[in-house]
């Protein structure tokens, strides 16, 4: 699954709550968002557009709120264009609400219309989704044979080469490798509170820990053991986390192995820092818990039913599967009780990062696919 539910819309206001703690602030909700607003800005009927969060917004003068009153030499660096949630007067605002009026080039063009309630302005505006970079990315145009930052189009057309493992003849090496011929998909999980009532009422669903690490899936292809990233597939000859967590894990090798073309995704950790180690004190420990199967038809294996429990990644053992904290009848406010708190990892002392949700028989969704919705503790977004 891809993120491809990224949007910036217009969104019409239509109801501005009070406050809890400022009579000049309201709130506003969009979706299953809240956005603390100042009143004076906004009447009933007014446009809109609505930045979610982990957006990264461009470098223009609308934004600069975000990052003032620091200056830089350079551009403005991502982390200070990246929206977040933040609180105001104990309340929390989710993301970024902006009047529509606020940006007059979108109303250039045949006629001078504004965009219309409801339209995507993302790509009109140059705003993207968050994407955090890989651990092993970070600072890897330092080494030797690269000048940081490189001073040409030119040097960043080797550079952005390098980074991904590939050199002009095509050829695949560095830290990583050619994938298997026929790839598991980058895997990925939207927003609950972008597809609020998906979920029927009494549903019987499962919630599980989110972990933040770095995605990972394993696969043996009947030939030979693959260790990916999200996106990337990583070298025999690697000592990334990802390798790392192959060797001091063995139990992902003998399930591949066993189940060959079957790819086993899960999440490895630390990646982020030392206050998300979960438990991992030793230097160069690397963790994995497993969260999802793809069988080689490129179906998701229901992991969650009654089925064959040797394919369901050793009965869920509490050192191979994600935490499960609930099942049982989708319940909305059961389940975002469950959002806050510490993580269930064995020896972790670090919070939870949220919850995914999914139901016990897998089905489809117009307009999002798979069914399986996450939410992020406000707590989490607020310190990460």
């Amino acid at each position: 699954m891809t993120k491809s539910n990224h949007k910036v819309p217009v969104v019409r206001i239509t109801e501005i709550l009070p406050h809890s703690n400022a009579d000049t602030l309201g709130i506003v909700r969009v979706g299953g968002y809240q956005c603390v607003v100042k009143k004076d800005n906004y009447k009933i009927g007014d446009l809109a557009i609505y930045i979610q969060p982990d957006s990264v917004v461009p470098e223009r003068s609308e934004f600069k709120f975000l990052w003032e009153p620091r200056t830089f030499d350079g551009p403005v660096p991502e982390k200070y264009r990246r929206v977040t949630v933040r609180r105001f007067r104990k309340e929390w605002s989710e993301a970024l609400l902006m009047p529509l009026s606020d940006f007059p080039d979108l109303a250039e063009g045949f006629m001078n219309l504004f965009p219309a309630e409801g339209e995507d302005v993302s790509e009109k505006l140059g705003i993207t989704h968050y994407d955090p970079p890989e651990p092993e990315e970070r600072g890897i145009a330092r080494k030797q044979q690269y000048k940081w930052p490189p001073k040409s189009l030119r040097g960043w057309f080797y550079y952005l080469l390098h980074l991904i493992g590939i050199d002009l003849n095509g050829n695949v090496g560095g830290s990583n490798e050619k994938g298997p011929s026929n790839p598991p998909p980058v895997y990925d999980v939207e927003a609950y509170k972008n597809f609020m009532g998906v979920f029927e009422s009494g549903e019987h669903v499962v919630v599980t820990e989110k972990i933040h690490g770095s995605n990972a899936r394993f696969l043996f292809d009947g030939k030979k053991m693959f260790a990916g990233s999200r996106k990337l597939w990583k070298s025999v000859k690697s000592n990334c986390v990802w390798r790392s967590a192959l060797k001091q894990n063995p139990w992902i090798e003998d399930w591949c192995r066993k189940f060959p073309g079957y790819t086993l995704y899960g999440e490895v950790f630390p990646t982020q820092g030392d206050k998300w180690s979960y438990g991992c004190t030793e230097s160069g420990q690397v963790g994995f818990r497993a969260f999802d199967v793809l069988d080689p038809d490129g179906n998701y294996v229901p992991v969650y039913e009654p089925a064959d429990t040797e394919i369901m990644i050793l009965d869920r053992r509490p050192d191979t599967w994600v935490p499960v904290l609930y099942s049982g009848p989708f319940d909305e406010a059961k389940i975002k009780d469950l959002v806050e708190g510490p993580s269930l990892l064995p020896g972790a002392k670090n919070i939870r990062e949220g919850v995914v949700i999914r139901p016990i028989t897998e089905r489809h969704v117009h307009g999002l696919g798979r069914l399986q919705l996450k939410i992020v503790s406000n707590k989490f977004l607020e310190i990460s």
